[in-house]
């Protein structure tokens, strides 16, 4: 892999108010090289085009779909120039729990069991952090965002009671407390949970902060109760319901003309319209005057928007998710279209740029697509971008895929690949079993009962001087507990090139507080030769045959070892509950044809150097649906997309056939 670029972030705009031990202010950004993988083009493009045109807002802007970490996504975003109007995240909210999906076989409806066709479930994302980790792995995310926005821009952030209040500070360095705007509060569950032992968890916070003063703002009206008291006058001619209204408020203004009556304002206020709408205003009979020559604003009962939204949203309009909800994705986080909506239209016009770089689902983009907004949707899962992906292809949406090219091949996403590192390295056992702190990620069992405790700097986080400091008062700690240890070992994908071995003995020797030696060893290193065990390819067999005009293509089989292994894990559990062992008929078997392991299927007949799917050939299999298998093709050249319900993808060409 090159080494990557690097550029310097713009310092945060607030004094440090938020101080722990291990703190880091990060400078650079790495800048990775990126690849389109795959150009979406929708029917309606040409429709979209000429809206474009029209607003003459972004008309040159592409909206993207990236696979990729928050902080490689902005630093492409810089490194294109290209800034955005509105930020939308709903990051992991440190609520120490994995986040998991179901997978389903695709068999038609035909039940495993009791009416449920899954096989297990797949980790989505590790939502199990030390405060002090996540705080410093958001707080460069947020550097990262705000240096790719517009000074007319905002950022939404939702956050749960687990860790908003801490980040609500980083909040006020990174943006400064003065651009705070609001603590929404949203009602996440229509009802308190009975079993609770106090009062029942409901709501979330989204923290909305601007970028400049001025920042896009639409005010928003939502439908309130039907309370007419402010409208007690009936107009004779019409019988339509209005109220008169103040016509000044706080400031300083001018005098106005009412007509032929020359009127200043009251002491201490102005005049609400200037002249010009109050000569239409007197034209068209919106104002009215006391018995004292005192004007009134008169305003129509059926003419209310409605009540003036604040920040409480618990009307029924952006109400949670329904278990049976027709927008479900089967994504443990998803958020309600409605809530992103008021969000996007409140916070932008037609033609800025949305971003969210925990994409998830793809709620935010869908929204904003809907709306004719630009759009920007960011997710380092493969299984969130394929959900975003057919989410947005559903909807019409045009878009091109990009992947960042980070050196790193992710199994999934990043809480499966650091799974399936520890998986494969000899003797590793969980922090549990070594009854070690929630700092280490488990350590390798020696003889004798000792062991090596394991600390892995993570999959995108890069070992800095500042990093390697933190970790060592950590492990000076860990002599002073336990005298199992013989030796720590320090896992690190990327690093910096000043911290390497040598420099890591230079700080032991210097501080002398341990005896234990510590060895930095790369991922690279580490895995050698058993890398090609984490990523095992599905095999296929595809079978080409003329008939008529038309070329038949079938998916005769399909095998993936990885989802083999999973549904004899899945039995297994299954035997031990003894479950299987009273009716056999009830344990899962595949197929001779392996077809119900497919998800769905694609084909691209242009055959560019770009992936560029035709949408009148994808075939996805709902979850009690299966894909057709055979398929009526105009050429015999194409390139065919399997993608497997775990997520994984195998493309095969027509050459190979």
């Amino acid at each position: 892999m090159k080494t990557p670029r690097q550029y310097n972030i713009t310092p945060a705009k607030g004094q440090a108010l938020l101080n722990f031990q291990g703190r880091r202010f990060p400078d650079k950004i790495d800048v990775f090289e990126t690849e389109l993988i795959e150009e979406v083009r929708s029917p309606k493009l040409k429709k979209q085009e000429l809206f474009d045109k029209e607003t003459d807002l972004n008309a040159d802007f592409t909206n993207l779909l990236i696979q990729g970490d928050c902080l490689s996504a902005c630093a492409y975003l810089k490194q294109q120039n290209i800034r955005v109007d509105l930020v939308y995240i709903d990051p992991p909210f440190a609520s120490g729990a994995n986040y998991a999906k179901k997978i389903y076989l695709r068999n038609g409806g035909e039940s495993v069991e009791a009416d449920d066709n899954t096989i297990g479930e797949e980790v989505m994302y590790g939502d199990i952090w030390q405060k002090e980790d996540y705080l410093n792995w958001l707080y460069e995310r947020l550097l990262a965002i705000k240096d790719v926005m517009n000074e007319t821009g905002s950022i939404y952030v939702h956050l749960d009671w687990h860790i908003g209040h801490y980040v609500k500070i980083l909040l006020d360095e990174v943006f400064g407390e003065e651009s705070f705007v609001s603590d929404i509060v949203w009602r996440k569950l229509t009802a308190a949970k009975s079993q609770s032992d106090f009062f029942s968890n409901v709501k979330d916070s989204i923290f909305f902060y601007k970028c400049g003063e001025e920042t896009v703002f639409n005010p928003v009206y939502i439908q309130g109760n039907s309370d007419d008291s402010n409208y007690p006058y009936i107009e004779e001619n019409t019988g339509r319901k209005y109220g008169s209204f103040d016509f000044s408020q706080s400031g300083q203004g001018p005098t106005r003309k009412f007509g032929e009556k020359l009127l200043a304002p009251p002491a201490g206020k102005h005049w609400i319209w200037s002249q010009d709408k109050i000569n239409t205003g007197i034209k068209e009979g919106r104002i009215i005057f006391t018995k004292n020559g005192i004007p009134r604003v008169k305003r129509y009962l059926d003419e209310k928007e409605g009540n003036y939204l604040g920040d409480l949203w618990i009307d029924d309009e952006v109400k949670p998710l329904s278990a049976n909800s027709s927008e479900r994705e089967n994504y443990n986080t998803q958020k309600p279209a409605a809530l992103l909506e008021r969000v996007i239209r409140a916070s932008s016009d037609k033609g800025l740029i949305v971003a969210d770089f925990f994409s998830g689902s793809g709620t935010t983009a869908k929204v904003a697509n809907d709306l004719n907004r630009k759009f920007i949707a960011c997710d380092i899962g493969i299984n969130a971008v394929q959900t975003t992906r057919d989410r947005l292809v559903k909807a019409g949406a045009s878009f091109d895929i990009l992947k960042i090219k980070d050196g790193l091949r992710l199994f999934r996403n990043p809480a499966q690949t650091t799974a399936k590192i520890f998986g494969i390295i000899d003797g590793f056992k969980s922090r549990a079993d070594l009854d070690l702190n929630e700092f280490w990620d488990g350590g390798i069992a020696q003889a004798k009962g000792t062991y090596t405790p394991v600390k892995f700097s993570g999959i995108h986080d890069k070992l800095t001087r500042e990093l390697l400091d933190v970790y060592l008062e950590e492990i000076y700690k860990l002599e002073d507990v336990t005298n199992k240890a013989n030796e720590i070992i320090i896992i690190y994908a990327h690093k910096d090139l000043e911290v390497n071995q040598e420099y890591l003995n230079k700080q032991l020797n210097k501080t002398a507080k341990t005896e234990l030696k510590v060895k930095l060893v790369s991922l690279d290193e580490l895995l050698g030769e058993k890398r090609d065990a984490l990523f095992t390819p599905d095999n296929a067999i595809v079978k080409v045959t003329k008939q008529g005009g038309k070329y038949k293509v079938e998916i005769k089989n399909f095998f993936s070892s990885y989802l083999k292994n999973k549904i004899d894990e899945f039995n297994a559990k299954k035997t031990k509950k003894g479950t299987l062992q009273q009716d056999l008929s009830k344990a899962v078997k595949l197929s001779s044809s392996g077809l119900e392991l497919i998800e769905s299927v694609q084909f691209d007949t242009t055959l560019g150097k770009v992936w560029k799917s035709n949408p009148d050939l994808e075939d996805k299999a709902g979850i009690k649906e299966k894909i057709k298998g055979v398929y009526a093709l105009d050429t015999d050249k194409f390139r065919l997309k399997i993608r497997n319900i775990a997520g994984d993808e195998t493309i095969i060409d027509s050459k190979q056939l």
